[in-house]
């Protein structure tokens, strides 16, 4: 996910898990007298525990069922780590630095809100902190795209790093200034994170030759390794922060506490920093007549003629702004007034094994599927899951809907990377791909700026959700073309 988005789900996470030890504090919880008083109302939850934590084991075993009853899957999972062939050698070399850098999101996304918090920030001005983010994002992030592909992919992912290196930095810092730079500094690498990293896994897959079942398979090893990164993530960044309390050496400056998971995300970016700059080689945006790309008004020129291009951006937008805004919603969905806090810890956990299960369900469907025809049932099931928060009130009800969208966003990220690698053109391709976030940014700030109710909220998300159902069919109706039907050749063969 986009760091912002990371951040604001951690942002809930600690704010809720803080609040639940406050309550625990002073209702005496924690006094062997109170027991019987903790215990009841632990029976008198609205989210039982064990269909959370059946949820967990379900996913586990879902996920395990998946690997081992595809063959396929084991080859390549086990191939990853001992082949030889051209597509492991590759795999091996772009694996480590797309997670690193993912794994550098993950540590210090859940502890932003909670650091913000400890500075005495309120909630209207950590709302500006996160405008901010994403404001940033929107606006600066098309113009780095187009650098990106004329200057080079490699070295706008090294720049990621270094830019994200300042984001995390910042929070050494109390002043709300500091903050915002920060926060600024965190839009703009989000841009970069998920548009950089994909155009150079694309343009050399295509280079060495590789075809869209096996760019594909890349993708979903991916982010199935990035779901593995997040549930690790969210145990060392605990520990991290429990090393040491939040401690002022003075003139504002500040370490320790939930400061700590951000120092071990820095040293986690410069190991990427270094891997990238020694290990990748450097790839551009380049047209058909060998010149590079990067053009940004040809880039929307191209957007604007192109339908394909314009209904894969759609899908992009719409799917991903939904999922962002679900981000910031999903912990007050699950909790009701005068009932405990659930755990939300937990519950993340949860989220994540599933979302892990989608990216292996995803492999198993590639088989037999169309990457069309994996969007169209994607989008269905997504807009039915916010259509469901939308009509129930139920609370479980609510907990079951997001797990199957978790699953469907594990399922959309390849997806959605094999698609755009075969629609988008080469020579703009980060460009294109921070096109495609513009009116998500535009869209996720909507429900901040304008407060909406739960109901609202996700009235609006399944309408968007809607429009990505409309647009996969419309792009599924469409002519194929040559290597997408080669592809399909060779499926059926098998």
């Amino acid at each position: 996910r986009a760091t912002n988005g990371t951040d604001y789900r951690g942002a809930q996470l600690r704010t809720q898990i803080s609040s639940e030890q406050e309550a625990r504090s002073l209702s005496g919880a924690d006094c062997p007298l109170c027991a019987l008083t903790t215990a009841k109302k632990d029976a008198g939850m609205v989210l039982p525990k064990e269909l959370i934590y059946g949820s967990l084991l379900l996913g586990l075993v879902a996920a395990a069922a998946v690997i081992c009853s595809d063959k396929k899957q084991i080859s390549g999972i086990t191939n990853l780590f001992t082949g030889r062939d051209r597509l492991a050698r590759f795999q091996r070399l772009y694996l480590p630095g797309f997670l690193l850098a993912m794994l550098a999101d993950w540590l210090q996304g859940p502890f932003v809100y909670a650091l913000y918090q400890g500075y005495g920030i309120d909630r209207e001005h950590n709302g500006y902190l996160f405008v901010g983010g994403f404001g940033a994002s929107a606006v600066v992030g098309t113009v780095v795209g187009s650098l990106a592909d004329r200057f080079g992919r490699r070295k706008f992912a090294i720049l990621y790093c270094a830019i994200y290196f300042g984001h995390c930095a910042t929070k050494h810092w109390g002043f709300f200034g500091m903050l915002m730079l920060g926060r600024i500094l965190g839009g703009i690498s989000t841009s970069l994170l998920f548009s950089v990293f994909d155009s150079w896994l694309v343009s050399e897959s295509q280079r060495e030759g590789f075809d869209g079942e096996q760019l594909g398979n890349t993708f979903s090893l991916a982010y199935f390794g990035s779901s593995v990164a997040a549930i690790a993530a969210g145990q060392f960044g605990e520990l991290a922060a429990g090393l040491a309390p939040l401690t002022s050496i003075g003139g504002g400056m500040y370490y320790g506490g939930y400061i700590t998971p951000f120092d071990l995300s820095n040293v986690v970016l410069v190991l990427c920093m270094l891997y990238v700059s020694n290990k990748w080689s450097e790839n551009y945006g380049q047209s058909d007549s060998g010149q590079g790309g990067g053009n940004f008004s040809k880039a929307l020129g191209a957007l604007m003629e192109k339908k394909k291009i314009l209904l894969c951006g759609l899908i992009c937008s719409s799917f991903e702004s939904s999922m962002f805004i679900f981000v910031f919603n999903w912990t007050p969905c699950l909790m009701e007034t005068g009932q405990p806090v659930p755990p939300f810890g937990h519950i993340f956990t949860g989220f994540m094994i599933f979302c892990l299960l989608g990216t292996r369900v995803y492999a198993y469907l590639s088989k037999t599927l169309t990457v069309e025809q994996i969007g169209a049932m994607v989008m269905l099931v997504s807009a039915a899951c916010h259509l469901t928060v939308f009509l129930f009130q139920d609370v479980k009800i609510r907990f079951v809907a997001f797990l199957v969208f978790e699953a469907c966003v594990g399922l959309y990220f390849p997806m959605m990377g094999t698609l755009k690698g075969d629609i988008v053109p080469e020579d703009m391709r980060s460009t294109i791909y921070n096109i495609y976030r513009l009116p998500l940014n535009v869209i996720v700030l909507m429900p901040l700026l304008m407060n909406f109710s739960i109901s609202t909220t996700f009235a609006v998300t399944t309408s968007i959700l809607g429009v990505a159902v409309a647009s996969t069919f419309l792009l599924k109706s469409m002519p194929r073309s040559a290597n997408q039907q080669e592809l399909e050749q060779i499926i059926e063969s098998e």
